[in-house]
């Protein structure tokens, strides 16, 4: 979410912090990679599969070389 910006006109030209430009331009990237990740059918099928795999507890939680030993030995 956008923050209050100060913007200044000077000789015709938009001026803005430095810091609020990066801003903008990290939110930007964001929702550029937001539309590319939606509009991937293939990638959101697998994130729906993901999401019920989580649910019906097929995902195990590694905290530990103990819990990568369990799953393999």
């Amino acid at each position: 979410m956008l923050d209050l910006i100060k913007v200044e006109e000077v000789d015709n030209k938009v001026i803005i912090p430095k810091e609020d430009f990066e801003k903008i331009i990290a939110d930007v990237d964001s929702l550029i990679e937001t539309a590319e990740i939606l509009s991937d059918k293939e990638l959101i099928q697998q994130i729906k599969e993901s999401e019920r795999d989580i649910k019906e507890g097929k995902v195990k939680e590694i905290k530990s070389k103990k819990d990568i030993d369990a799953l393999f030995l």
